[in-house]
């Protein structure tokens, strides 16, 4: 009969050490290598069968400092390199591992996880993924480009949305792309950035044309000059500044005005084609120096100014800064004259009379003349000059004499 207190430990009895015995229990083991191996032998297995150039699943046993040993089943096992890792499986997870080869002196199937991941990768590609890569390398045809384990070539042209010269300081940089053409068997995967890009500045384009109006200032960055006009940046898109929108005044050169990376306010004119065409305007944003003038000078006030052009109908004479009016031929003389050099020349400074002003058309008509029809002022030939003129451009008229010979010959 045993005694109620057997089972009460003897205070006398030497103390266990159950570090130690669970070592000895184990020996060279861990409970996860014994609770797999008991999850197989105590699981009901069919038949397995374990090829080279197939994908299979198996339990790491062991993770030793350059292998990792696995097991398919009963006496079949398996070994990866660890280097082949990105972060070391746990003893008793189950993997997917691609069988290389097998190992008969050591009775291992020689694995392989980069192919796995290569595989798991290139399964989901297709023309349209999208995926982000890091540029390795460049050369005279594009980029090339790693995710992972994948690896990529990008067309220069398909680089930015404008052409690209110089491709290296894209190495080390990483940017979304688009899969445009994929072959598995050749293990080819050609990328575009520009098509993202694209669809990007569409997109930043269709939200200007809801937050953009006509009559909106805004600020902006010049990005780009051409000789019709220069693009401004207005907060991801760009818009057009029309050179005939960049001053008053007539402007021959964009970049007597403006340069690459000024920062400029304009005004919004008109947005078209659901934003992607944007009209801006500088000149709109300050007053029309024609308006000032006209403002500050009346009709019949006599103003300095300075031939610029000279015409068949007439002299073109600068006023102002950027304000020019026209002095008609028949305002240059109180005689007639044959042409406009006849009396005044390009660069040549004089006094003119404002004889009219066109408010709708904004255009200034200007004289040499009184308004009695005199000569305003020394500037210009005087009266016997150009009769001189006059005289000598004049087909001489016939004498009596001539008439009387005329007869005779006709008759």
């Amino acid at each position: 009969m045993s005694d109620e207190h057997d089972d009460v430990p003897d205070a006398d009895a030497p103390e266990v050490d159950l570090d130690q015995e669970i070592a000895d229990a184990l020996g060279d083991n861990t409970l996860l290598e014994i609770a797999g191996r008991e999850l197989l032998s105590s699981t009901p297995q069919k038949e397995i069968e374990v090829r080279p150039g197939k994908f299979h699943k198996a339990l790491v046993t062991v993770v030793g400092q350059q292998d990792a040993f696995l097991e398919f089943g009963p006496r079949l096992q398996g070994v990866v390199p660890c280097a082949q890792f990105t972060e070391l499986p746990e003893p008793g997870t189950r993997i997917k591992v691609f069988v290389e080869d097998y190992d008969a002196k050591e009775s291992l199937y020689v694995c392989s996880v980069r192919r796995t991941a290569q595989a798991a990768e290139w399964d989901g590609l297709e023309p349209g993924s999208i995926f982000t890569a890091e540029v390795k390398a460049a050369n005279a045809g594009g980029l090339e480009l790693q995710a992972g384990v994948l690896t990529a070539f990008m067309p220069v042209s398909h680089i930015e949305l404008d052409r690209v010269e110089e491709m290296e300081p894209y190495i080390g940089r990483k940017f979304e792309v688009e899969v445009l053409e994929v072959d598995r068997e050749k293990r080819r995967l050609v990328v575009s950035r520009r098509a993202l890009l694209n669809r990007q500045r569409d997109q930043r384009r269709a939200d200007a044309a809801t937050a953009l109006a006509p009559e909106q200032i805004i600020k902006g960055q010049v990005t780009r000059i051409q000789p019709f006009g220069a693009f401004v940046d207005i907060g991801g898109v760009e818009g057009l500044l029309h050179v005939s929108e960049i001053a008053h005044k007539r402007v021959e050169n964009p970049e007597d005005h403006l340069a690459v990376g000024d920062n400029i306010e304009v005004k919004v004119l008109k947005i078209e084609e659901g934003g992607q065409r944007i009209s801006l305007s500088l000149k709109a944003l300050v007053e029309d120096p024609w308006d000032a003038y006209v403002r500050d000078h009346a009709k019949g006030q006599v103003v300095p100014g300075k031939v610029t052009r000279v015409a068949t109908f007439g002299a073109f004479v600068e006023v102002a800064d950027g304000i020019e009016g026209l002095a008609h031929i028949s305002q240059l003389s109180p005689v007639p004259i044959n042409t406009v050099k006849d009396i005044v020349r390009i660069g040549q400074e004089l006094s003119v009379r404002i004889h009219e002003v066109d408010y709708e058309r904004k255009r200034i008509g200007l004289s040499l003349l009184t308004d009695r029809g005199d000569r305003l002022t020394d500037d210009v030939a005087d009266d016997d000059t150009i009769r001189e003129v006059l005289e000598r451009d004049r087909p001489a008229e016939p004498t009596l004499g001539d008439l009387l010979k005329r007869a005779m010959e006709g008759k």
